[in-house]
Formats: structure tokens, C-alpha cells, sequence
């Protein structure tokens, strides 16, 4: 019986606690929210090279403008100039896409050509009387495939190199270089 009390007497304290607790979760949910309602919403515009970039390139035409200085010159020269920086970097931009392009094209087929070679060594070694029947043609095709091998990882190489120096003239040009 004395256990039975006991028992009771922790079970009741347990709720108390949680009814308790919860409740003041509650009011601690709730005013949270009021915190949130009450702060004001900011603006939260991200702010872009790009941004920066566009809204630098008209101000000196709005600035000539102000002062009623506006020249069919000054506009020739500046459009232009902007005209050519997007051209140039539009044209480094196509370069590079088509030399990834490329190199992945190259990378799949030094893939394939590499897995297909490593299924017919499988396949030769698989047989222990092949290398008494044919030697010479094995030696021969292995010799051909590890040259083909050899060739397009060097195209690779090159494809890749290819890819470095135009980032890196896109990047002494101005141009953005990815």
C-alpha cells in the first residue's frame, strides 16, 4: 500500500511538471510570435557584380545629362565599350563551354576505350591456353590498344591545356574566366 502511495505521489508530481511545462511552452511560443509581428520585414535584396556593374555604367550618361551636356560622342564611346566587354566575354564564354564540351567527349572515350581493354585482358588471361595460341597477335593488339590508350590521353592532356589558356586569356582580357 506503501508503494502504491508512493507511486501515485511521483505519478502526480510527473503531470504537474509536464502540464506545467507545456503550458510554458506555450507562452513561450506565443510570444515569439509576437516578436516576429512586431519586428518589420527588411529587404533582403542580394547585391550582385552584376548590379554594381550595371548600375556604374549609366551614371556618367545620367551625370552628363544633368548638366545638359549630351553628346552623340560620349554615348557612341561608352555603349560600345560595353557592347565589346559582353562580346568578349560572351566569345570566351563560348570558347570554353565547346572546349569542355571536348574534353568530356574525350574523357568518355578514353573511359570506354580503357574499360574495353581491361574486359579483353580479362577475357586473355581468363584462358591460360591463349598464350599458347596466339602470343604474337596478343602482343601485337596489346601493343595497338595501349598506343591508342596512350593517344587519347595525350588528345586529353591537350584538350585540357587548351581549356587553361583560354580561361586564362578570358582572365587578361577582363573577361570572367569560368
Amino acid at each position: 500500500m506503501q508503494r502504491t502511495l508512493t507511486l501515485l505521489a511521483v505519478a502526480f508530481v510527473a503531470a504537474f511538471t509536464l502540464v506545467s511545462s507545456a503550458g510554458a511552452q506555450e507562452s513561450l511560443g506565443e510570444l515569439a510570435r509576437q516578436q516576429r509581428q512586431s519586428k518589420r520585414p527588411s529587404s533582403a535584396r542580394v547585391i550582385t557584380n552584376d548590379d554594381i556593374a550595371m548600375a556604374a555604367a549609366p551614371a556618367p550618361a545620367a551625370a552628363a545629362e544633368a548638366k545638359g551636356d549630351v553628346s552623340d560622342k560620349s554615348d557612341a564611346a561608352a555603349a560600345p565599350g560595353a557592347d565589346d566587354k559582353t562580346k568578349l566575354a560572351a566569345s570566351f564564354k563560348a570558347k570554353a563551354d565547346e572546349q569542355k564540351k571536348n574534353i568530356a567527349q574525350l574523357e568518355r572515350e578514353l573511359d570506354v576505350a580503357q574499360r574495353e581493354y581491361r574486359l579483353k585482358v580479362a577475357v586473355y588471361y581468363a584462358d591460360v591456353g591463349n598464350n599458347l595460341r596466339d602470343s604474337k597477335k596478343w602482343a601485337e593488339d596489346d601493343r595497338k590498344q595501349r598506343a591508342e590508350l596512350d593517344d587519347k590521353q595525350k588528345a586529353l592532356a591537350d584538350a585540357k591545356q587548351k581549356l587553361a589558356d583560354i580561361q586564362e586569356q578570358a582572365r587578361k582580357a577582363g573577361a570572367p574566366a569560368d
